[in-house]
């Protein structure tokens, strides 16, 4: 579903006012598995610990607060930039970041790899 955006959607006040592009909303058993889609070049972004990238962790303090072990929340960036073009970010040990650190954080490549980046973010989004 396509969030609407300019303050009328579902905006993440904690992730700097983050509006993500869409929602996919699926049902599983009992289980609904809400995530977060953003669609966005990152090459922009203030790296790995962009709000917007690690909303990602943010998220899931919200998931807790509901509560309800049948929501499973999750935030997914699905980078329009390369691998290649943010690769020297650091991750967590003073790395440059390949793309499974990416991967990690939610972060997935459209560009680099069409043929799996959907099948990864389904996987993730229900992987509980």
């Amino acid at each position: 579903m396509r969030n609407l955006s300019g303050g009328s959607g579902i905006g993440f006040f904690e992730a700097g006012n983050f509006y993500p592009d869409f929602i996919l909303w699926l049902l599983v058993g009992e289980k609904q598995y809400v995530s977060f889609v953003d669609p966005k070049g990152i090459r922009n972004l203030d790296g790995a610990d962009d709000p917007k990238i690690s909303f990602y962790k943010g998220i899931k303090t919200l998931e807790k607060r509901l509560a309800d072990p049948n929501v499973i929340l999750n935030s997914f960036i699905i980078a329009s930039t390369s691998h290649q073009a943010v690769d020297h970010w650091r991750n967590t040990t003073g790395q440059d970041m390949s793309k499974a650190d990416f991967e990690i954080r939610h972060v997935l490549f459209q560009t680099d790899n069409k043929e799996t980046y959907i099948g990864k973010m389904l996987r993730k989004a229900l992987s509980r």
